[in-house]
């Protein structure tokens, strides 16, 4: 899959300077039938049980693990269209990082019945705040990124989402994050850092153009089917690795290697940078491997073993 270029632009999906969601006119792909409005809804419902062969709650089970986190969004709207879209596919749990709107009379207007998902929303500063209990983070884009990142397009990374989430065991506060960028900057390649892969739509190379909450719609339609058709099995026991609990081991290599002189470069702000680069690529290479608590038990211990002061031993 080759990831859209162009029209998007820095953002990813951005709306148009001064559009706000709320006038543009419905994409036809997500256009209801005509009929009457209770049958529409039964028919979304339908589908989220039918689809489960062993329990209804199979797959919203699922979906209560995956987060919709939008960093920086500057129109209420956005964020209301954004809870709608959410709420429609299944999702509950929405993040706000930093956001430049209110979620006021506007956003409540747009999301209509999906307005307690708004109330419900958590909100921090940073995005490293916002995944910090994740066991995986997604990053939406549609540029062609030069970060060592797997692109990857939505249908299947809607699948990898729901199996992430199927393998966090009952009752952990592990989430599965999926980040949206600023409607007209995206997510910058800074934020991207906090990422594992990358989810990129396909669309017209000639106007591959999303706002926000098409791209939110698109991305929560997709999970949405997955969890509906993917095989059940058995939740897992052994606890994937949070954010939080990977930085801290990060953290704790990075400063044995400084005290051991392993960054090149003449000290002071040469070797800080160089020290910075490795250590991306080292948190880049966790990430990719989403190791188990356990397993990240072990390599503490290791390095524990490591930095050990060894004891006078008879040769």
């Amino acid at each position: 899959m080759t990831a859209a270029k162009g029209g998007l632009g820095a953002a990813g999906w951005h709306a148009r300077a001064g559009r706000a969601v709320h006038r543009s006119r419905p994409c036809p792909v997500f256009r209801a039938r005509p009929g009457p409005r209770r049958t529409r809804i039964i028919r979304v419902n339908a589908i989220m049980s039918a689809r489960s062969p062993s329990s209804v709650a199979t797959p919203s089970l699922v979906l209560d693990r995956i987060e919709v986190v939008l960093c920086q969004t500057s129109m209420a709207e956005n964020i209301g269209a954004a809870a709608r879209a959410m709420k429609t596919m299944g999702l509950s749990r929405l993040v706000l990082v930093a956001p430049r709107a209110a979620v006021d009379d506007k956003a409540r207007s747009v999301a209509t019945h999906a307005a307690a998902l708004l109330d419900g929303a958590r909100r921090v500063e940073t995005i490293e705040q916002a995944v910090a209990d994740s066991v995986a983070v997604w990053a939406t884009t549609a540029r062609s990124r030069h970060l060592n990142l797997a692109v990857v397009d939505g249908r299947t990374a809607a699948g990898e989402i729901v199996s992430q989430a199927r393998a966090v065991p009952e009752g952990s506060p592990g989430r599965v994050s999926i980040l949206f960028g600023a409607e007209r900057t995206g997510l910058t390649n800074a934020e991207l850092g906090a990422a594992d892969r990358l989810l990129a739509l396909d669309a017209n190379p000639d106007y591959p153009v999303l706002n926000l909450a098409q791209a939110v719609q698109l991305v929560a339609y997709e999970v949405f089917h997955a969890a509906g058709v993917s095989p059940g099995g058995p939740l897992a026991t052994d606890l994937p690795a949070t954010k939080a609990e990977l930085a801290t081991l990060c953290a704790r290599l990075e400063a044995a290697l400084g005290g051991r002189a392993f960054f090149p470069g003449a000290a002071g702000e040469e070797r800080e940078r160089n020290a910075r680069r490795l250590m991306q690529r080292v948190r880049l290479l966790l990430n990719r491997a989403q190791p188990s608590t356990d397993e990240l038990q072990i390599l503490h211990g290791m390095l524990t073993a490591l930095l050990r002061v060894p004891r006078d031993r008879d040769e």
